[in-house]
């Protein structure tokens, strides 16, 4: 029984030893641009760029954490039905706390100042490696919010973006770009701005037509937004994805009682589209429910 147990004990910890050793650096800066890590658009369409910032060690080491007190309830339950010794339960119980790990935590910006607010940016121009600027802008939703706490759960988020009309002064070209925070740098992603404008026909396609109104979601324009999406539901009136962007514009304009309409509207035209024992999708029941407390809230 005592080489069984040992033996399980080392081969529990090398397993953590393993699941250690995969850990990414403290913190990691994840850049995507429209959604990916490369884009290539015309100097009339709005681009993207999604930043995340977590604390992947932290996160590794709190699952590590947890595994070790699951092994320790093990213990307690064999300890308990007589299965192992005392003094086998209290070598093991040493030899795993021995091992926990501490959870460092990183915070950035403060309660003044938003962490987003301390991005910097580093643009090269990959035909003759200039550094440029590009007209770059803080989007207003997701809120990123003031101080980062990246503890084992902490994950925030920020947009930044490019207007259709701002980058029309953005000479064509590639362009490699890289974010940093408090001196931590994120991945580079690629963005290749072509010579000229998207056609009348990709302009009004629904992806483009969809895109738009997400970048104006994001700038939090309220009309610009249902605009788009009154286009896409123009031409395919059983579009899931113009019904959520016209309903996200109506919670913009705090349109409550219409914006509730809409996503009822989608949820059943899912059901439609995809048979009455289908899931609907996460994101419209958690808007519904919002809804509803928003419209809880202005009636009383």
């Amino acid at each position: 029984m005592k080489k069984s147990l040992l033996y399980t004990s080392i081969v529990f910890l090398l397993c953590l030893i393993f699941v250690g050793t995969q850990a990414q650096k403290t913190i990691t800066i994840n850049l995507k641009v429209n959604e990916e890590q490369e884009a290539t658009v015309f100097q009339n369409e709005p681009v993207l760029f999604d930043i995340a910032v977590s604390n992947k060690r932290a996160e590794v080491n709190e699952r590590w954490n947890k595994a070790a007190d699951r092994r320790l309830d093990e213990m307690k339950e064999l300890l308990k039905q007589g299965q192992i010794k005392q003094e086998d339960y209290d070598k093991e119980k040493t030899l795993i706390e021995k091992n926990k790990r501490s959870i460092d935590v990183t915070t950035l910006g403060s309660e003044t100042s938003s962490w987003a607010s301390g991005i910097s940016w580093k643009i090269m121009n990959t035909a003759n490696r200039n550094v440029v600027v590009l007209p770059i802008k803080l989007m207003k939703r997701p809120d990123p919010g003031g101080k980062a706490v990246l503890d084992a759960d902490g994950y925030y988020m920020a947009s930044f973006g490019i207007g259709p009309e701002e980058l029309k002064s953005v000479a064509p070209g590639t362009y490699a770009i890289e974010v940093s925070v408090n001196n931590l740098l994120s991945n580079a992603v690629v963005l290749k701005v072509e010579n000229g404008m998207m056609s009348e026909t990709m302009a009004n396609s629904e992806a483009m037509l969809l895109r738009l109104g997400i970048y104006y979601w994001h700038a939090e324009d309220a009309a610009r937004t249902i605009q788009y999406a009154d286009k896409i539901l123009a031409k395919k009136p059983t579009s899931l994805d113009g019904l959520s962007l016209k309903g996200d514009g109506q919670v913009l304009q705090q349109s409550y009682l219409p914006a509730l309409e809409t996503y009822n509207k989608a949820v059943k035209e899912y059901y439609k589209q995809n048979g009455a024992g289908s899931e609907p999708p996460e994101y419209l029941l958690s808007m519904i429910g919002m809804v509803k407390e928003k419209l809880g809230d202005v009636r009383n």
